[in-house]
């Protein structure tokens, strides 16, 4: 599954979204950071369970820093 995420541009906001990733349950395939110049677009493609990537989305999702998420189902 793809996940995209818009954050202001700071490094502390990247910190904890990497670190609330790093606490799933799921393997992160590919993450590419892209800086403009106010906000970080970040694109993560995670493997794992659905319930587990759910989860993940929804704490990212309580996140301050997070601006906005989406969440796209890819079938491999």
């Amino acid at each position: 599954m793809r996940i995209n995420i818009t954050a202001p541009k700071s490094l502390d906001a990247l910190g904890r979204i990497i670190a609330v990733t790093r606490r799933a349950k799921v393997s992160v395939v590919n993450m590419q950071i892209a800086a403009d110049t106010t906000i970080y677009k970040i694109h993560m493609y995670v493997d794992g369970d659905p319930d587990e990537v759910n989860w993940l989305v929804a704490k990212l999702d309580k996140l301050p820093e997070v601006l906005t998420i989406e969440e796209i189902h890819i079938n491999r």
